[in-house]
């Protein structure tokens, strides 16, 4: 057990100090204000403060875990570094040369996204605008990185201390946006849909529109068989996540109503968890999220504890308290929708901290790694690009015994995309190796 002194102790302090100790090295600490006991201890120490109060070990605090305030300047570091970029630097020269339980307290808490900024058109906040983008280590698991560094010099110092690593693991979610593509979506759809093919000459999505609704086995979104196999023929752990909400523009899922829908949804419970996928507009809604939240429990007979926004639309701290009170212990959001990597900096699962609130929470943000449609087509990568760009990912997050979470959509096992089917095959063989 490692003692830490500080002469402040704070909701902050405590969160970073459990990330680093808890969650990522599977250890135990002890935090004391009491200066004496610190002294007498003789076991692995070191002190966190402003300024070097006593002998030993001393990391510099930035101040900013001793803060109940949201700062609104950026921090910054030099753009030229090794391994990962070294935020809130010391002043005077301590154990790291920077703070390291500002800087992972920072980016767990996703402070820069309390920030004024430019959001997307989806009202998101921007891959582009973060800092792990702007200081090219968004594709490294960089807070895992400074904590096994951190962990290894203290061992120099502390001969018995004893870190325990992670195991990684790999979980294939899938969204259901659209269970089908014609398939139980009612008549005033479907019409519009066979009057608008017409008008473009499209008969073979005519004919495709007809069986479909004859038998849903044959509509071509209903691919849940084929991910089911590959499933089984890897072992790979599946998750899906359901749209549930009510038809709009971002929404086009069959009405939650619908028999075949309903059927489809207690056939996948039977076999894999099923988490929430909240509607494009739930993201600021609570009643919306408890609404569809209550569907997908009564349809499937289970509780729902875990969700992954639609589009990725998650507003901090709103978002996060909507699903506490929802009772959702469990988010997969944090992924960006323009680029894939590492949106929190840590590979592994950690509870999510209320910034405004100043306190940690039991929601646990498990972040998601790689999407199929931010590397196809928000990068426009080739399947074989994409193949490389997730080898590296899976690579850096087995170094860090990290959980590395895929996003794929079943409509993107489709025929037509065979090739990104088979970028899914290689990811799930990858996975094993």
């Amino acid at each position: 057990m490692v003692l830490v002194y500080s002469n402040y102790i704070t909701p902050r302090l405590i969160y970073a100090l459990d990330i680093v100790f808890k969650v990522s090295l599977n250890t135990t600490y002890q935090l004391t204000q009491n200066k004496e006991e610190f002294l007498k201890y003789e076991l692995p120490k070191f002190s966190y403060t402003e300024d070097k109060e006593v002998e030993g070990i001393f990391i510099q605090s930035n101040g900013i875990l001793f803060e109940k305030t949201i700062r609104h300047k950026l921090p910054s570091a030099e753009m030229q570094y090794v391994d990962f970029p070294k935020f809130f630097k010391s002043k005077n020269l301590d154990f790291l040369g920077y703070d390291i339980l500002a800087m992972v307290f920072y980016f767990t808490s996703r402070y820069e996204e309390y920030l004024p900024t430019d959001l997307d058109e989806h009202q998101r906040f921007q891959a582009e605008k973060s800092l792990a983008f702007q200081y090219h280590c968004l594709q490294i698991p960089f807070l895992n990185i400074a904590i096994q560094q951190f962990a290894d010099k203290l061992k120099e110092q502390f001969k018995e201390l004893k870190f325990y690593p992670n195991h990684f693991r790999y979980l294939s979610t899938i969204d259901i946006d659209n269970a089908f593509a014609y398939a139980h979506k009612g008549i005033k759809r479907n019409i519009g849909g066979l009057v608008k093919d017409g008008i473009l000459f499209k008969y073979h999505r005519i004919m495709q529109r007809i069986v479909s609704n004859v038998n849903d086995n044959k509509d071509p979104y209903n691919t849940f068989e084929s991910i089911d196999s590959l499933s089984l023929q890897t072992q790979t752990a599946l998750h899906y996540f359901v749209l549930i909400g009510d038809y709009s523009n971002f929404d086009k899922n069959p009405h939650y109503t619908k028999t075949g829908f309903k059927k489809l949804l207690k056939g996948l419970a039977q076999k894999y968890p099923i988490g929430l996928h909240p509607s494009y507009m739930s993201f600021n809604d609570v009643n919306k999220i408890g609404l569809e939240k209550k569907r997908l429990e009564d349809i499937i007979e289970k509780k729902i504890t875990s969700a992954r926004c639609h589009f990725l639309r998650v507003k901090l701290p709103h978002t996060y308290r909507m699903f506490i009170e929802q009772g959702i212990t469990d988010d997969y959001t944090m992924i960006y929708a323009s680029e894939c990597g590492y949106r929190t900096g840590l590979c592994v699962p950690y509870p999510w901290f209320d910034l405004e609130k100043n306190e940690i929470t039991d929601l646990i943000i498990h972040s998601s790694t790689v999407m199929e449609g931010t590397l196809r087509d928000y990068n426009k990568l080739t399947p074989k690009q994409a193949s490389e760009t997730i080898r590296a990912l899976l690579e850096q997050t087995k170094k860090y015994g990290g959980e590395f979470v895929s996003v794929w959509h079943n409509d993107s096992f489709v025929p037509e995309q065979k090739e990104w089917i088979e970028v899914y095959k290689a990811l799930l063989q990858t996975s094993k190796i």
